[in-house]
């Protein structure tokens, strides 16, 4: 079974962990509306309204915040909610893109968000020229120039707040402020809000993905779009330093492993990410043993259910021990020059993970914060 990500700070549930701390870190500024658009329609986090995709938009995986985002056709697809006015005095707006084209190339406007409406805009749009401009009354407006390099193909999280008691409007880029000025807008809003096209602007559809959409009723600071960003930036690896696959001997597998701690990615020597993987084998069955028999399984229980037997690992001594719901398992290195490795659940589908260079883990060592396993796993 592939799995695309791990999560040490809940269930073994690859993305979908790093989502909850997403969604977790939005939901706590209070947005209005929130849309995380991982189907083609559905309710907001937030409030009761709702969502419907029109046109041509698909539902497709390896999102950047979740296992789902929408794909736009650039032609006639975009996303109507049932979030009308909302907006006083200030007002935010927040999404994820990943375009396959460009405005210029495309020969049309890419809407991202907002209010459309005659005379009284709340709008975020990329245009012909490959610049994002944020409307927020009748022609006048903020723009950001983002680096073409980098737009096509790639996750960006893109916000845009106005307070229209002191004037200031902002773009974020990936959490930073790229623009600012003090043209105020226009309060007051009360059209309905959409998602990759203005129903009152034709022609503006977006050519890309799009996920997590926020709306707020006030403009969010620096400091919560910083912290937003945070919990949804794209994992510190780079082409360039992408690890090998784990692969070798009796354990051949082609997956890439890697974990983080508190300052940032850990050197995993390919004997230290076959034990990940074991480990992490029994974070996944013990989670399905916890979510369906209510309590946890046993050592021959999970073995049962894995590709390898962890016996036949020659660096690594596995034990694991279950009580009801509660589960911790080491791996303990056999000889030196490997960290060791220490998982345990308290019952509640959630997972800590900690390793200590000693060979010997346990809670009072170094913290994992986070993992990932890309392209197999041990499990069954």
């Amino acid at each position: 079974m592939a799995v695309a990500g791990v999560c040490v700070a809940g269930l073994l549930c690859g993305p979908v962990c790093a989502a909850d701390r997403f969604v977790s870190a939005v939901v706590s500024t209070h947005p209005v509306a929130y849309y995380r658009l991982d189907s083609t329609s559905g309710k907001s986090e937030v409030g009761s309204t709702t969502y419907q995709a029109s046109g041509g938009v698909t539902s497709a995986d390896r999102g950047v915040a979740g296992s789902h985002f929408a794909r736009l056709n650039g032609q006639d697809g975009y996303i109507l909610t049932t979030q009308a006015g909302g907006v006083a005095s200030a007002a935010s707006i927040m999404a994820w893109i990943n375009l396959e084209g460009l405005p210029s190339e495309e020969h049309h406007f890419f809407y991202v968000a907002g209010e459309s409406e005659n005379g009284d805009d709340l709008d975020l749009q990329l245009e012909n020229d490959n610049v994002f401009r944020f409307y927020t009354a009748s022609g006048g407006n903020l723009d950001f120039t983002p680096p073409l390099a980098t737009l096509v193909h790639e996750w960006h999280m893109i916000a845009a707040t106005v307070d229209t008691e002191t004037h200031v409007r902002t773009i974020y880029w990936d959490g930073k402020v790229v623009a600012s000025d003090k043209a105020g807008g226009i309060g007051n809003k009360k059209s309905t809000f959409t998602i990759g096209a203005s129903t009152v602007f034709a022609g503006r559809f977006l050519k890309g993905g799009i996920e997590e959409v926020a709306l707020w009723d006030y403009a969010l600071s620096a400091r919560e779009v910083a912290s937003i960003w945070a919990a949804g930036k794209p994992k510190p690896t780079s082409r360039a330093s992408k690890r090998p696959p784990a692969g070798r001997g009796p354990l051949a597998t082609t997956a890439e492993v890697e974990a983080w701690d508190s300052s940032g990615p850990i050197k995993l020597k390919p004997e230290e990410q076959i034990a990940l993987m074991f480990l992490t084998a029994i974070q996944e069955i013990e989670s399905d043993c916890q979510s369906q028999r209510k309590g946890a399984c046993t050592y021959d229980q999970v073995v049962g259910r894995m590709r390898f037997d962890p016996k036949a690992d020659p660096n690594y001594t596995y034990t694991l021990a279950a009580s009801g719901m509660a589960w911790e398992a080491h791996a303990t290195a056999k000889r030196p020059g490997l960290d060791g490795f220490y998982f345990s659940s308290g019952g509640v589908l959630t997972t800590d993970a900690y390793y200590s260079t000693s060979g010997t883990a346990s809670a009072m060592d170094k913290e994992l914060v986070d993992r990932s396993i890309a392209g197999d796993s041990f499990m069954r």
